[in-house]
């Protein structure tokens, strides 16, 4: 075998013309017809794959951006973490009107109004209860709003409508407070 290789080596650079010629054109044949599907299929190749790297570059930078981003806001929920006593206080988790009312009937006889109705909606909407209230009595109305808005549960007073009649005067309070 090895002196069939040598033999063959030795015919194609030999000086025979014809055999010479006949294994150089079908060598340069083969080289150009398989060099020119395997270069063209490398090429096509390479192409996707640089297309490839850069769609995986710039998913891997919007990545990185966004586990950035997203550090920063647990780090900004960890910070308030430690609030959530204080938000508990002022804007509590469950639906409880009972104590709020509790509140607002002190705040009510403090200011010299006693308090005639007191509805609170049955579900809250999006965290907010609306509550209507209808107190009577002739008491100081700036004292009551100032105290109402310095509870430590928060209150938005929304309207607030006095109507003084020959006996008594009535006070209309619609005022929202929040629940998480």
């Amino acid at each position: 075998m090895r002196e069939e290789m040598q033999n063959s080596f030795r015919l194609f650079f030999s000086n025979e013309l014809f055999l010479s010629r006949v294994y150089t054109f079908w060598a340069f044949f083969c080289m150009v017809v398989f060099g020119f599907f395997a270069i063209g299929t490398l090429t096509f190749s390479m192409v996707r794959k640089v297309n490839i790297f850069k769609e995986m570059r710039t998913l891997n930078y919007d990545l990185n951006v966004k586990l950035q981003s997203l550090s920063k806001l647990s780090s900004d929920l960890s910070d308030a973490q430690k609030y959530t006593p204080l938000l508990e206080a002022t804007i509590p988790k469950e639906l409880n009107t009972h104590s709020y009312m509790v509140s607002f009937m002190q705040q009510a006889g403090t200011a010299g109004f006693s308090v005639k109705n007191f509805i609170p909606a049955s579900e809250s909407t999006g965290g907010e209860v609306p509550i209507a209230a209808v107190l009577e009595g002739t008491g100081d109305l700036t004292s009551l709003i100032s105290a109402l808005e310095g509870m430590q549960r928060v209150t938005v007073i929304d309207s607030v409508k006095y109507e003084t009649h020959s006996d008594t005067t009535d006070v209309f309070i619609n005022l929202r407070i929040f629940n998480l």
